[in-house]
């Protein structure tokens, strides 16, 4: 493990050792780990890297886990690369365990759990990621307790009651939800998970596997949906790693979709800011993307104006769109994922593009 502490995505302040923290104590801004780079690039082996199958666990060396070996997993990681047409391919994360990409986030936050010796654990979702960590908290045998707003999808809420976590409802908006659950771990001691330092540095394995299945080809666009931006700045980070580390040249470009009933990032990315405003009254079907105040929304600017990218807003009915097509294509996808394809159509890219799907259709009811 080459954690040496944390830095901070607004200020870029840093803070030296590895006690985990979840927010800068300076500014309030969003966390990131931050690495030895040196010795990590002194102890990786490309040869031997190169000729592993892409798993989640095969990216080790880039996770702050003390003991790798004794990770809380799943065989999560290795989804399919398919192509959808023409130089567009598609990412199916809603291969993962619990139909969704929040199992690579899940994986690290709870075996760092574990290591810590927690026996609870507690987040704030909209549904997948509560989903997500009430089944790797099963899997290690930690309590979970899950703040939802109310508009998480039922069958997300099945799910976790399935997998035998606690649920309370937490409010009209994520945010409200959020705050409830940071308040719980300070009241009870449950370990915070979320989008957090580690749940990000667990996501970052999805860029990972993309570069290793295009045999370190890398794309012209990344296209991501984006609801607290954890999953973007993440794979922002990966291919910067991956550039130091040797394994790839440059950085795609990264395109950012959101619901255009909740759409902040894309409000600041049009006029250029590098800070936030919260959506007041967010309205929209895609309920996985539904953030009013995005946790990771600076991280996200700051990807968006380092690759040149770009930030769009879709309709829920160009969701929903986009979802049938993708079925015609084969590809069953949650709305709240499909609304990245349907930002691709919007955009139309030139060059190769990769879409990242992060959940399965099965995941909501439209």
């Amino acid at each position: 493990m080459y954690e040496i502490g944390y830095r901070c995505m607004d200020c870029n302040v840093q803070v030296m050792g590895t006690k985990p923290e979840f927010k800068c104590m300076k500014c309030g801004g969003s966390l990131e780990v931050d690495y030895d780079y040196e010795k990590m690039k002194s102890a990786f082996v490309p040869m031997q890297f190169r000729y592993m199958p892409p798993t989640h666990m095969k990216y080790y060396f880039a996770l702050p886990l003390a003991r790798p070996h004794n990770a809380i997993t799943m065989g999560e990681g290795g989804t399919p690369l398919i192509s959808l047409g023409g130089n567009v391919l598609a990412k199916l994360e809603g291969v993962n365990p619990t139909g969704a990409f929040k199992d690579r986030g899940s994986a690290v936050e709870i075996s760092k759990a574990v290591e810590l010796g927690r026996k609870e654990v507690v987040c704030a979702s909209t549904g997948n990621m509560g989903a997500s960590i009430a089944a790797y908290a099963a899997k290690a045998g930690v309590k979970a307790v899950i703040f939802t707003p109310e508009f998480a999808e039922p069958v997300k809420l099945k799910q976790m009651k399935y997998y035998g976590a606690k649920i309370i409802r937490g409010g009209k908006t994520y945010t409200e939800a959020m705050l409830k659950s940071i308040e719980y771990a300070k009241n009870s001691g449950a370990y915070l998970t979320g989008d957090y330092p580690y749940r990000l540095e667990g996501q970052k394995t999805v860029a990972y596997e993309i570069a290793d299945q295009l045999n370190f080809d890398i794309p012209d666009n990344i296209i991501i949906p984006v609801g607290n931006g954890t999953l973007f700045y993440a794979t922002f980070k990966a291919f910067n790693e991956m550039v130091h580390l040797g394994i790839v040249r440059k950085v795609p470009r990264l395109i950012a979709v959101q619901a255009a009933g909740c759409a902040p990032i894309v409000s600041a990315f049009r006029k250029k800011a590098h800070k936030i405003t919260p959506v007041k009254t967010p309205k929209t079907i895609a309920s996985a993307i539904n953030c009013d105040a995005p946790v990771d929304g600076a991280g996200v600017l700051k990807a968006l104006y380092s690759t040149k990218g770009e930030a769009v807003a879709v309709s829920d009915q160009e969701s929903v769109r986009a979802k049938l097509e993708l079925a015609h294509k084969g590809v069953y996808a949650e709305v709240s994922s499909a609304a990245a394809y349907a930002g691709y159509l919007k955009l139309r890219p030139g060059g190769k593009s990769v879409i990242i799907l992060t959940g399965i259709g099965f995941k909501d009811k439209y």
